[in-house]
């Protein structure tokens, strides 16, 4: 195996004995003087395959013991589901981990409607979602509400699926709404970067509500008044998407707004503003 690139102190980009670029992890692996050969392979704890430019981005954004949570979570899905998750389901999850802990901490908690329809229909998803929690609990000490159960869940039954199209023009579309944030924080996403990448998913999500026009609970309703007040410019932003969407065939009530709002808002957190 061939270490080409640190990414931190215990991930880097390497070669495959088939020549394949992969990221590796071992402890203090980025330490290592690259490009090197490396024959101690006994040094290499997990290889990740099929991974993308914008897991390497995830890898220095989110903590190490959140990476780790997600890996031990992946490895229990993969035990009760089989091997046909998606290869980059760590560094989804992590992702949605490191953010579900950050509403925490804001006190912003989105109550989950369909919570009753996803233990009935995907009990093994939910299972998996309960480890999860539990785990998150005892090596993070961070005990997270039980609404967060249908978004760890989802993020599993997601990853089983193939991405189903929300329509001809979802792809320009989206693009759209990342050129109208772009002008409304006279600012520039990398769209080559995990979070870009992860903004997207929740795009598509959000693009399939809007067609199945769920409803809004009461609970997310008070809370997208809160969250309005608190962030009056990306509430401005979100009004101004709102409006493009409508017009494309995809009204958005106040709940899709609310979830806008966090990741819009999210989005531009990462992106520096």
């Amino acid at each position: 195996m061939k270490l080409l690139k640190k990414i931190n102190n215990n991930f880097a980009l390497a070669l495959d004995s088939r020549g394949e670029q992969i990221i590796v992890e071992g402890k203090g692996i980025g330490f290592q003087k690259m490009p090197r050969e490396l024959n101690d392979l006994s040094l290499i704890t997990r290889t990740y395959y099929d991974t993308k430019e914008q897991d390497v981005s995830l890898i220095n954004t989110v903590s190490e013991d959140i990476l780790n949570v997600s890996a031990d979570i992946c490895q229990y899905a993969e035990m009760k589901i089989g091997d046909k998750l998606n290869p980059n389901l760590r560094f989804i999850l992590a992702d949605h981990l490191d953010f579900a802990i950050e509403r925490m901490q804001k006190n912003l908690q989105i109550k989950m409607p369909i919570y009753y329809d996803i233990r009935l229909l995907y009990p093994k998803e939910m299972e998996i979602a309960e480890y999860a929690v539990w785990q998150i609990k005892r090596k993070l000490g961070i005990e997270l509400p039980e609404s967060e159960l249908t978004g760890i869940a989802l993020n599993i039954i997601n990853s089983e699926l193939v991405s189903e199209t929300v329509g001809e023009n979802k792809d320009e579309l989206i693009e759209q709404i990342a050129a109208f944030i772009e002008k409304s924080f006279s600012m520039k996403i990398d769209r080559k970067a995990f979070s870009y990448s992860r903004f997207v998913s929740h795009m598509e999500y959000l693009l399939r509500r809007a067609k199945e026009g769920q409803q809004v609970s009461d609970e997310n309703l008070q809370l997208y008044k809160t969250v309005k007040s608190e962030i009056p410019e990306i509430n401005r932003c979100v009004d101004g998407i709102a409006v493009l969407l409508k017009e494309q065939g995809y009204p958005l009530n106040e709940e899709e707004k609310l979830y806008l709002m966090l990741h819009v808002n999210r989005l531009c957190d990462r992106e520096g503003l």
